[in-house]
C-alpha cells in the first residue's frame, strides 16, 4: 500500500510516521480495509526517484559497440505503475532478436538495437512520463487550492470506463502488463465505440481534501 506525494510537499513527509500514515489511509474509503492486515515493517519511505532515458546512437552514429543497455539500465521512471520488470522482459526479448540478426556486425547491432528500442519499447517510457506529468499537475493544483479537471483524452477514457465493461477492462490489463500499448488498444475494432457509449470520464477517488489531509497529519 503506497501513498504518493510530490517532491517539495513538506507536510506530507509526516507520512513516514506510522500513526500519520494510518490516519490518512483510514480516511480513504477504498483503501482503509487494507489496514486490517498485519504489517511486517514500519512505513518505508522511497525518495530521489529520477526519470532517465539513455541512447547510444547520436546523430545516426553509434558512440559505443559491444554494449546494449536493457531495462532500467536503458530507461526508468518512478515505480508507481509497477511495470519495470515487464518493460525489462519486453526489452530482453527484443535484444534476443536483434542479436540473432546482427551478431556479426557490431556497429549494425547497436544501430538496430537503438532503432528497435525506440520503436517497440520507448513508447512505454514516454506514456509513463506523460501520465506522471498529468498526475503531478493534479497534485500541484490540489495543494495550491486551484480547481482541477481530469484530462479528457483518448487514453484517459478507457481507464475510466474499464471497471464497468469487461471488453474494455481486458485490453486495459494488456497495457498495464506491457502486452500492448494504449495507442494500439484504442485503435482496435469496436473499442472507440464502446468508450463513447460508456460516457464515463475519470473522477477523483473518495478521500480527504487538502485541509482534511493536513489536519490528519497534524493530529
Amino acid at each position: 500500500m503506497t501513498v504518493f506525494s510530490a517532491t517539495g510537499d513538506a507536510p506530507l513527509k509526516a507520512l513516514r510516521d506510522t500513526g500519520c500514515f494510518t490516519r490518512v489511509v483510514k480516511a480513504c474509503p477504498l483503501q482503509a480495509h487494507w489496514l486490517d492486515g498485519q504489517p511486517i515493517t514500519d512505513v518505508l519511505a522511497m525518495a530521489g526517484i529520477l526519470d532517465r532515458y539513455r541512447r547510444f546512437v547520436i546523430d545516426g552514429r553509434p558512440v559505443v559497440t559491444g554494449y546494449a543497455a536493457v531495462g532500467d539500465a536503458w530507461a526508468c521512471t518512478n515505480p508507481s505503475a509497477g511495470r519495470g520488470l515487464n518493460v525489462g522482459m519486453v526489452h530482453a526479448q527484443l535484444l534476443r532478436r536483434v542479436v540473432r540478426d546482427h551478431v556479426g556486425d557490431p556497429a549494425g547491432l547497436v544501430q538496430a538495437w537503438d532503432e528497435s528500442t525506440d520503436q517497440h519499447v520507448a513508447p512505454f517510457y514516454w506514456n509513463q512520463i506523460s501520465a506522471d506529468r498529468a498526475r503531478l499537475a493534479e497534485m500541484t493544483a490540489l495543494r495550491e487550492g486551484r480547481a482541477w479537471t481530469p484530462e479528457d483524452s483518448a487514453m484517459s477514457r478507457p481507464a475510466a470506463a474499464a471497471p464497468y465493461d469487461a471488453d474494455l477492462f481486458r485490453p486495459l490489463i494488456e497495457t498495464i502488463t506491457c502486452l500492448a500499448l494504449p495507442q494500439e488498444v484504442i485503435n482496435r475494432p469496436g473499442i472507440r465505440a464502446k468508450i463513447e457509449q460508456s460516457g464515463r470520464q475519470a473522477s477523483p477517488a473518495p478521500g480527504p481534501d487538502r485541509q482534511q489531509l493536513l489536519s490528519l497529519l497534524a493530529a
